[in-house]
């Protein structure tokens, strides 16, 4: 990898971005870090980075055979691929099929575990700092509103409401509807290759990102934090992040990161 480095263009929690000279590409590296609380938890354990990479390549392999545009191009490493540079928008992209996690925490009337016969779709602000807000586009009054995503939306949960011209996470009406539809895709094949495995795919968060040219794609990365996933349908038997949330020892999460690194192979 070493031959491909520039400087370092970004960095999460998780991962570090790195230009490759000359290109408009980028080579995105994983770390072990596993987190939780926006980061407020951290713990590391051995082959993280790679076990993420290689769900990463696998789930972007499958979306590239699906025609669903990505920033993806190839693995590099055993924890780095390299991918399309993109500008990232800072909207996390949410796609559900069952009410579960915080969805329930901003709609107190439903059933935990309820399906949506259509695939339930929500954004959040990218903003630690504010729990990664909510987010609600009023393209009427042109407004962009953010509420606490822990509680029900209302004018006691509001954070924010400015012009969506002068937020950061403020986007048109034309952007909305493709990155509604990038997402809804991607879920729907993401589904249906992990029910061929006979696990229910419950909900994903996803992001994207504008290219060189001003297409949006989809982009950072897909693993097992991005995701919840549970084997015949049970919730007892989730494999993702979930556990790391829930304070299962880290040997378990490990096992857990690598049973998904190994079933997703059937992805590519």
């Amino acid at each position: 990898m070493s031959e491909y480095l520039g400087k370092k263009i970004g960095e999460g929690k998780t991962k570090k971005i790195w230009e490759i000279p000359g290109t408009s590409e980028v080579l995105i590296e994983s770390n072990e870090a596993i987190t939780a609380g926006d980061g407020v938890r951290r713990d590391e354990f051995p082959g993280k980075g790679s076990l993420a990479t290689k769900t990463t390549a696998n789930s972007f392999s499958l979306l590239n055979r699906a025609g669903i545009p990505n920033h993806f191009i190839r693995l590099e490493g055993d924890n780095t691929f390299r991918a399309e540079k993109l500008r990232m928008i800072p909207i996390e992209l949410v796609a559900r099929r069952l009410a579960y996690g915080s969805y329930l925490k901003r709609n107190p009337e439903a059933e935990a575990g309820t399906k949506f016969s259509n695939i339930e779709f929500e954004m959040f602000s990218k903003d630690d700092p504010n729990e990664d807000p909510f987010i609600v586009l009023d393209f009427d009054k042109g407004t962009i509103r953010r509420h606490n995503a822990k509680l029900p939306v209302s004018e006691e949960t509001l954070i924010d409401e400015v012009p969506i011209t002068e937020s950061v996470y403020g986007i048109s009406e034309d952007q909305l509807i493709t990155l509604r539809q990038l997402t809804e895709e991607t879920f729907g094949v993401l589904e249906a290759a992990w029910a061929d495995l006979g696990v229910t795919l419950v909900d994903i968060k996803i992001e994207a990102g504008f290219t060189e040219t001003g297409g949006i794609v989809v982009g950072d990365v897909i693993d097992n934090d991005n995701w919840r996933i549970w084997p015949d349908g049970e919730p007892s038997r989730m494999m993702d992040k979930q556990l790391y949330r829930e304070g299962h020892p880290i040997s378990d999460v490990a096992e857990s990161y690598l049973w998904v690194a190994d079933a997703t192979n059937s992805f590519a």
